[in-house]
Formats: C-alpha cells, structure tokens, sequence
C-alpha cells in the first residue's frame, strides 16, 4: 500500500503534458528565427517581433561620454523617414523656451546628406546651456537615431562623436553581424569601453513577454538569484508563490541560474520566469544577461498590419509629446487582467529551447587599437621623394661605360 500511494503521489506531482501542448510546442519550437542581440545570437519563436536599444560609454571614469543608438523601424523608405523627421522638428520647435525669450526650443536643423539630419534642441528650459543631440541615419532600409546631449555649450566633441559614429554602423543580417555590438537589422562597429542594452520580444496580441538586459562590464550581483527571489518574493507575495523549477543552468557557455515561479491573485494567475549569467572576468565578450519571461496579467493589443508603425511618438523628447498623451481622465478603462495564453509545460519548454540558443557570436569583439602605435603610411612627398631617388638610381646604370 505504502508503494501504491507513492507511485501515485509521484504521479500527481508529475503531471504529463497533453498532445495538444506537446502539438503547441512544436509549432513554436521548431522553425525558430535568428534574432541579432548585442554581441550574441538568440533563437525566438517565427512569430515574435521586438527591438531594443542601447547606450555606449566611451571612457569608464567620472569625465566619460555617452551615445544613446536605437533602431525606430525597418523597411522604413526614403519619403516615410523625411515624414517622420519633418513631423519630429516640427513637434519640438512648436514649443517655446519661456526662460530664453520665448526661442524655440528646436536650435538648429541641418542635412548632412539625404540620409543624414542634424537636431538640436534645449534639454530642458531650466539649464540654458544643455542641449540635446540627435543624429538621424537612413541605414539601408533601417531608421537608427543616435542620441547624446552636451553641456556648458560645448557642442564640437558630441557632434564629431555623433558623426564618428555613423560611419560605423552597418545593415546586416543575422548570421553576417560580424564585429561589433548587433542592434537588430545593424551592428555599431565602434570602439567604446561599455554597452549597456534592454531588448523586448513578444508575440502579436499577446501576454507573453520576453525582456534581455545586458551590461558588458558591471560585476555580477553578490546575492545570486536564488537568494534575491526568496526575498523578493517574501515581500511582494508574502512568500505565497508556486516554485516551479529553480537551479544552476549554463546560458552562452557561461553558468547561470534559473528562477521559474507562479503566482495568483484574486482575478488571474501570472508566471514569471528568470535567468541571469555570471562570470568572474565581465568584458563586452562576456557581458552579463538578465533574461526574463512573463505570461499572465496585461494582454497586449492586436497590431493593424495596414498601420506603419509610428516612428516619432516614442522618442519625442518629453515637453514635445502634447497630443500624444492623454490626461489620466481621457485614457480608457485598463483591460481586465488575464491568466497565461501558455501552460506551465509550454511556458518551459519554449523558455528552455529560447536559453539554449543564446550564444556569443565567433569574432563579435574586434581588437582595440592600440593608442600608442604609429602605424601610417608614406605621405605623398615622401612618395614623390622615394620615386624620385630610386629613377636616379636606375639612370646611374645607364651612364657608366664597359
């Protein structure tokens, strides 16, 4: 008997996944596409989208320097970047800087090339002399936007940084990234001390969603994962929390951890699933991930396949977004809350082909070069001086006599 009720508590603890999970998970599984992510590669489901951004640092001490690079759209033409550039300048120089005689708070727009525009606004109208960068490049078909700000009107370093920059940036593919930090449909082939990024991924009109936070250089946390979950969730849920699965796992050939919990409510159920990396030597080749996996809670809205997307709203600087958003008592009704779209067994068996997949791609870190080395080649006099003395040479065998 004491066999009999074992084998069935056994049983019950272990419950077998269905044919129409198993089913589920192989349409999501097994025609997975290759998303570029930062300096590695990583496997999603064919029907996910996303994006992301990140912030190079050049210099690590108090004096360094920042460039914001994000991606705002693909497939974006000539005449829909012009559109959206044009609404954007508009935008900003219909606000008044009350603090500078009523200037517009838009300085200056300029055109480098068709592909290339200048912006430069006021960061805000309490700091007179703080001003905000922004560099608009047609890569391809990919709208990038780079981002920095410079203060005490010391404009001429941030906008030969911007300039630098865009020279460095390229539209690849996936498998061809090559050197450098991968942004999605460009790689920055940049020579910056740290990266510091977030990328999103969801599928369409879902409550799934998958959110990567990498930072190259930072030391791992000195509580692991484990320890932070059984606070976090002592605090947040009382301790009331359904443990999953949790323990060491490798994630791009470094070890990991792994937290997968779920937890209910009154009105739905949510499950939250983490993993993060460690490492004893950080460097942009072994940069440190953050990878999280919800389901349950907010369902996102279905996207209009007919609607470009909008590719000036979400970057407007804050005092430039009147008509965008609404006051509190305009905003509809938020959604009712709702359980996952995905099972447990599904929810980790798709968490657990995605994390496989993350890997550092061969050749992503390009060697520095170095300062101090005087590598150049003749200038043009020196060329015109070394022909000019081997012709004399030659001439001599000429003139001499048997």
């Amino acid at each position: 008997m004491c066999l009999t009720f074992a084998l069935l508590a056994g049983c019950a603890a272990f419950k077998q996944p269905s044919e129409q999970e198993k089913h589920n998970v192989s349409e999501m599984t097994t025609h997975m596409r290759t998303w570029a992510l930062g300096r590695g590669l990583i496997d999603l489901p064919a029907n996910w989208s996303g994006g992301g951004d990140v912030k190079l640092y050049y210099g690590l001490g108090a004096d360094h320097s920042s460039v914001e690079v994000r991606v705002l759209g693909e497939g974006v033409t000539q005449q829909r970047f012009d559109a959206a550039l044009n609404e954007r300048a508009h935008r900003i120089a219909a606000v008044k800087n009350d603090e500078q005689q009523n200037a517009s708070m838009l300085v200056s727009a300029s055109r480098e090339t068709p592909q290339k525009i200048w912006l430069q606004y006021f960061e805000s109208t309490e700091v007179p002399d703080t001003f905000v960068h922004e560099f608009h490049l047609l890569v391809g078909d990919a709208y990038v936007m780079l981002r920095a700000s410079s203060y005490d009107g010391d404009t001429a370093p941030v906008e030969a940084r911007l300039l630098k920059l865009s020279k460095e940036i390229f539209k690849v593919t996936p498998e061809n990234a090559g050197a450098g930090f991968a942004l999605g449909p460009i790689v920055i082939r940049s020579h910056h001390d740290q990266e510091i990024a977030s990328f999103y991924f969801r599928p369409p009109a879902s409550d799934v969603s998958l959110t990567i936070y990498i930072n190259a250089l930072s030391p791992d946390d000195e509580e692991r994962l484990h320890v932070r979950t059984q606070k976090d969730t002592k605090i947040f849920l009382a301790g009331d929390y359904e443990n999953l699965r949790a323990g060491k796992i490798t994630l791009a050939d470094m070890q990991a951890e792994e937290s997968l919990i779920g937890f209910s409510d009154d009105t739905h159920r949510q499950i939250l699933f983490v993993s993060e990396n460690y490492r004893n030597n950080p460097s942009l080749s072994r940069p440190g991930m953050s990878i999280r996996l919800s389901a349950g809670g907010k369902k996102r809205s279905a996207i209009d396949p007919d609607k470009p997307r909008d590719l000036v709203r979400w970057t407007l600087p804050e005092f430039a977004n009147k008509g965008y958003k609404l006051p509190l008592w305009q905003l509809p009704a938020p959604a009712e809350p709702v359980n996952p779209s995905l099972t447990d067994y599904e929810a980790m068996a798709v968490w657990d082909a995605i994390l496989k997949s993350v890997r550092i791609r061969y050749g992503s870190v390009a060697p520095k070069p170095d300062p101090w080395a005087n590598i150049r080649g003749p200038s043009a006099e020196e060329t015109a001086e070394s022909k000019r003395i081997l012709d004399e040479f030659i001439a001599s065998f000429a003139q001499r006599k048997p």
